[in-house]
């Protein structure tokens, strides 16, 4: 009795057919294709946090800070830096872009999810390290750290709301802590909620800049 022959391609269904020339496509995408390199992390520059801050509920002390970026195929030393400083700036805490603050002993880890890119900040350094380039410090220019300034209810200055709470204030481009607290009291009484002259608000940091200059002040809602 004679053995049934194997079925030959023309005899398999059309579905069947295709089916395995899918998989024999997949399967040579899948050899040729370069696999991923591991995640290499890196050390960057040092970065310079001019006055005690904090992110959300993250608190950061004055001082350098070491930057490390945990994969550098999905961050750079200089994006990493330039985030930190955006976050440092941020005067609610509310992060953009789905980016996540969290505390670390002497410093913080940012991430964000989709992404999967992620930095960490840790106090202590002292000379800039690494490659990659992009340190800096916080904010840039003449800063000086003021006393808090305290809102005693929510507020709203040329459309951005300030929360009641305690402020961090700082002055900038050689405006007196004096001036600039006068000035904040000003904006908040103003019943137009405008502001008058040549003030400007720049929305995502808190700050207030007179004209085109740097001269101002900046706040950062503290608790």
């Amino acid at each position: 009795m004679s053995r049934p022959s194997a079925p030959r391609l023309r005899d398999l269904s059309p579905t069947l057919a295709v089916a395995g020339l899918l998989t024999a496509a997949l399967l040579a995408i899948a050899l040729i294709a370069p696999a991923r390199g591991h995640a290499a992390p890196a050390s960057c520059p040092t970065f310079e946090v001019l006055h005690n801050d904090r992110i959300g509920k993250v608190k950061l002390a004055k001082g350098t800070y070491k930057v490390k970026v945990l994969d550098d195929e999905l961050l750079s030393c200089p994006q990493a830096s330039k985030l930190f400083a955006q976050f440092l700036q941020d005067f609610d805490g509310k992060l953009p872009d789905g980016w996540r603050a969290k505390s670390k002993a002497k410093g913080a880890k940012f991430s964000q999810r989709r992404s999967g890119a992620a930095f960490r900040v840790k106090r202590g350094g002292g000379s800039s390290g690494g490659g990659g380039g992009g340190g800096g410090n916080q904010p840039s220019g003449n800063a000086v750290k003021c006393p808090t300034f305290q809102v005693l209810h929510n507020d709203e200055i040329d459309g951005l709301r300030f929360p009641g709470g305690t402020y961090q204030m700082t002055a900038l481009g050689g405006l007196k802590c004096s001036k600039a607290s006068d000035l904040f009291a000003e904006f908040l009484s103003d019943d137009q909620g405008s502001l008058p002259g040549r003030w400007r608000l720049k929305a995502a940091s808190g700050t207030f800049l007179r004209g085109n200059g740097g001269k101002g002040f900046q706040v950062n809602l503290w608790r």
